[in-house]
């Protein structure tokens, strides 16, 4: 039995360790994203909108559609791992009822969203691909004057 239990703990452990990894990798890929545009902003900015920045305003666009995408699939490995560990955390719970680990999560979760009820309908990914898209956004207004100038 407590062998049962320790490999239960020991799989919903991993899970959180994946969510940590997939959100640090997130972070990195996105400061990279960030940094190498900024760059690139600060190339076209000290050479102007001219023809030979085309180049420039497009890889500003890639870069953002990249970025969008690369969190978009964090997510989704996000959402894996945390279904894993609910259904590990679920069989914990009905392995040890006394423990009532659905109703501290239900808990948790319903004052969360009475804390935060305009927040709470935010979801975070949706931010990340927001700012992303974002950066797609302008290298498209950057290419689109580029190209307009030629």
């Amino acid at each position: 039995m407590a062998d049962d239990v320790d490999v239960l703990l020991q799989m919903w452990s991993s899970r959180w360790e994946q969510i940590r990894q997939s959100e640090n990798q997130r972070a990195t890929t996105t400061n990279i994203v960030i940094v190498v545009v900024s760059a690139l902003l600060g190339l076209i900015a000290s050479k102007g909108l001219k023809s030979v920045m085309l180049p420039v305003a497009i890889a500003v666009t890639v870069l953002g559609v990249y970025g969008a995408l690369l969190s978009a699939k964090y997510y989704e490995r996000f959402r894996l791992h945390l279904a894993e560990a609910t259904a590990l955390r679920q069989r914990l719970d009905e392995r040890f009822p006394g423990l009532d680990l659905e109703t501290i999560q239900s808990t948790v979760n319903a004052r969360q969203a009475a804390a935060f009820p305009r927040l709470i309908r935010i979801p975070l990914y949706a931010l990340w691909v927001a700012l992303h898209g974002i950066v797609a956004f302008a290298g498209l207004i950057l290419t689109s004057v580029v190209i307009v100038n030629l």
